[in-house]
Formats: C-alpha cells, sequence, structure tokens
C-alpha cells in the first residue's frame, strides 16, 4: 500500500503521456518554425498543435483543481 507521500507525489508529476505530448509539441513547433512556406499543410500543423496544447491544459488544469480539492498545498 502506497503512503500518503508516494500518492501526493503520483497525483503532482506529469504521465509519460502528457511529457510525450509536449516532447511532440516542442519538436512539431521547431519545424514548423524551421519551414517558412505558408501553405495548408502549414494550417493543418497549426490546427494540430492547438488542439494537442489544448487537451493537455484542460487536463492539467482538472489534475490542479483535483488537487486544490483534496486540500494539497499547491505553490
Amino acid at each position: 500500500m502506497k503512503n500518503p507521500n508516494e500518492i501526493s507525489e503520483i497525483r503532482s508529476k506529469l504521465n509519460q503521456s502528457e511529457i510525450a505530448d509536449l516532447q511532440w509539441l516542442h519538436t512539431e513547433l521547431g519545424n514548423f518554425l524551421a519551414s517558412d512556406d505558408v501553405s495548408a499543410e502549414g494550417v493543418t500543423k497549426l490546427e494540430n498543435m492547438t488542439t494537442t496544447l489544448s487537451n493537455f491544459r484542460r487536463t492539467y488544469t482538472q489534475r490542479v483543481i483535483r488537487l486544490l480539492k483534496t486540500a494539497h498545498i499547491i505553490d
């Protein structure tokens, strides 16, 4: 059985999926900046990045709210 400190640590750290999403965003944004073409493909890439970031922000906010509801102190 996990102690409260271990549970708190798990809740307050990014999981592998979230880290992978952020790394993908970082890579895609770098590729987007390296390409100076204005095209329909660029719009698609921007939409994909925006959707991924929006999903990440939503789940991140939900986790913060959940931590606050369980009376964790957040710095």
